[in-house]
């Protein structure tokens, strides 16, 4: 299941309709307190009769006027005709009114088989104080809008039997599945708030299948976690590591039976030490530790897809825990879909994300403004007038100072992907005049000095792993001089720069496709092969330099390369489509970071 959107209209904050998109992956919401994150991540709970019409001085133009008296909530969401028939054994699918579909003359098998090679169905689901209705989107049209009262409809209803999908059409009463469809859809949203406390004991769950699942306040945690001990050790094993690396005086949480029921205790030693005299019951700590088992627990234990969201996790999490929390997230979970909210810099570094949301209260009402995650230099002023700083130091663990904006941008990225164990708490700094470092008479050794002093002068910034420049204008035994004189706190690029790790045919042309370029990638290559061939006589191949030209070549002139645009677009591209091509960029930053290398992927 994948949740496409969600609509809010006359609740809270919210006057106007307002639409967020989702995307796979990360959805962050990020405004300012108040502004309505929370009251958008609340339709999720799929609830009937949540109403608090808004109140402002927009809607209710004089004293002691009255706002309209319902609220309404809409969210759609993508499943198909597999999962749709896992989680209800029968389903109906109503026809377009335009349908030429007769009941009495059905072609069953002919519609299932057309189902069956494009299974996608879009379903919406709304809520008006507690009235529901919803849509249901197939390849056999969208349905008409039907509410719980709604009069039959001509529909397919799909069942399976002996392993194979049967089905009749006929009038039914698709209003009956209305409630069946949002009981079953909330159990694969999980919605953790800023103000929830997970249970620290509590009696055994009922089981189906011999399956546990956590319910959705998490009462039954101390149960889940006692049968994930007992029935799959392996499994509790990586949760208690991953518990581990967010908080790391936790080494090792358990369940074990009390007076009837269970109770999660937490222990400062691993289990070979056999102290559990000094565990810690759950009850004992902090808000922040009993959500982020229970958001791990589901993270480890779900089979299929979920929607995880999670109400300002900074409220509960410290800064460092907060970026392992989201690293874990991002490596371990990308099956499900995440929607944070949050106005701290911290969530916004430390995963990529797929869409953002700001959320603007202009005193009276909200309003809502989306942008694709992969633009973050387009929000910087968005997210100034929050107070969020991109490069903000506080809790980071170390700095790597890098040559411009546009390594700036693109060195977390490959951090991400090539030191994941170390990318959440380092911090990626451009040095602000690389200049400095060519200026006659001016020892590059002393300036590495300046800037380690810099690191070093607060306890609130972390320190300094390396001073990362392009080797372009120095020969390279200076280069290695320099990286011995400083005891490698100046290392260069083994190419001339970043963009000659980017001469890569398939990336350029994806690129410059994006811009409405049609260019086959055999052009590509001829024009690249061409222009290295150029620049031969050249002591060092300027990758910049030879993507303006191909750029500039086979666009005639429409568009230039820009670095802080295109480089991250390159790298993006290669990073999820041939790794393998950077590879030998990313062993180069592992090896600054005094990682073991990595082999092809």
């Amino acid at each position: 299941m994948h949740l496409k959107s969600i609509e809010i209209e006359n609740y809270k904050c919210f006057w106007k309709p307002q639409v967020a998109m989702l995307a796979h992956g990360f959805n962050l919401f990020v405004g300012a307190n108040n502004s309505g994150k929370t009251s958008m991540l609340q339709a999720l709970d799929l609830e009937l009769g949540m109403n608090s019409p808004h109140r402002s001085s927009k809607n209710l133009l004089e004293y002691g006027a009255n706002p309209a008296d319902t609220s309404r909530f809409a969210i759609k969401l993508d499943t198909d005709l597999h999962e749709w028939q896992r989680i209800m054994r029968t389903i109906v699918i109503p026809f377009p009114v335009t349908t030429d579909v007769k009941p009495s003359a059905p072609p069953v098998a002919k519609v299932i088989d057309r189902l069956l090679s494009q299974p996608l169905i879009g379903i919406t689901l709304e809520s008006i104080e507690g009235s529901e209705a919803g849509v249901i989107e197939s390849c056999l049209g969208q349905s008409p809008r039907f509410r719980r009262s709604t009069s039959d409809l001509l529909s397919l209803s799909l069942y399976k039997k002996d392993n194979s999908l049967m089905g009749q059409i006929g009038i039914a009463n698709v209003g009956n599945n209305l409630q069946g469809l949002r009981e079953q859809f909330r159990k694969y949203i999980y919605r953790f708030s800023a103000h929830r406390r997970p249970a620290g004991r509590c009696n055994p769950s009922s089981e189906t299948n011999g399956v546990i699942q956590l319910d959705r306040e998490a009462t039954n945690l101390p149960y889940c976690i006692n049968h994930l001990q007992s029935n799959d050790a392996h499994g509790h094993h990586i949760l208690c590591k991953w518990v581990n690396r967010v908080f790391p005086d936790v080494k090792w949480i358990q369940a074990p039976p009390l007076g009837g029921g269970f109770e999660l205790k937490c222990l400062p030693l691993p289990p070979d030490a056999r102290r559990e005299d000094l565990a810690l019951p759950l009850a004992d700590m902090g808000t922040g530790i009993g959500n982020v088992i229970a958001i791990l627990y589901v993270v480890l234990t779900s089979r299929y897809p979920q929607v995880i969201a999670i109400d300002e996790p900074n409220s509960f999490l410290h800064p460092r825990a907060l970026r392992e929390l989201l690293q874990i997230l991002s490596t371990e979970g990308k099956q499900h879909q995440f929607i944070l909210t949050a106005h701290s810099a911290d969530v916004l570094t430390a995963v990529n994300p797929s869409l953002i949301t700001l959320f603007d209260f202009d005193g009276a009402s909200t309003t809502i403004k989306q942008v694709n995650g992969k633009d973050i230099t387009s929000l910087r002023t968005d997210l100034a007038e929050l107070g969020i700083r991109m490069t903000d130091l506080h809790g980071r663990d170390r700095v790597l100072w890098v040559e411009g904006q546009t390594e700036e941008i693109v060195m977390p990225e490959l951090l991400r992907a090539f030191c994941p164990e170390i990318s959440a708490g380092t911090a990626v700094l451009r040095v602000e005049h690389t200049g400095t470092f060519e200026k006659k008479g001016v020892d590059p050794t002393e300036v590495v000095k300046l800037y380690k002093r810099l690191t070093e002068s607060s306890a609130l910034v972390p320190p300094m792993v390396a001073i990362l420049l392009d080797g372009e204008a120095r020969e390279p035994l200076e280069c290695s001089r320099l990286e011995t004189t400083t005891n490698g706190l100046l290392r260069f690029l083994e190419h001339p720069m970043l963009e000659s790790y980017l001469l890569i045919p398939e990336a350029i042309t994806e690129v410059l496709s994006e811009f409405g370029e049609q260019i086959s990638i055999e052009q590509v290559k001829d024009t690249l092969n061409k222009t290295i061939k150029t620049h031969s006589s050249a002591p060092t191949l300027n990758g910049a330099r030879v993507l303006g030209e191909i750029f500039s070549e086979l666009s005639e002139a429409r568009h230039e390369f820009k670095k802080t645009r295109d480089t991250p677009r390159i790298v993006s591209w290669l990073l999820s489509n041939r790794p393998n091509d950077l590879l030998e960029l990313g062993n180069f930053l592992r090896n600054i970071f005094g990682l073991t290398p990595l082999l092809m992927r």
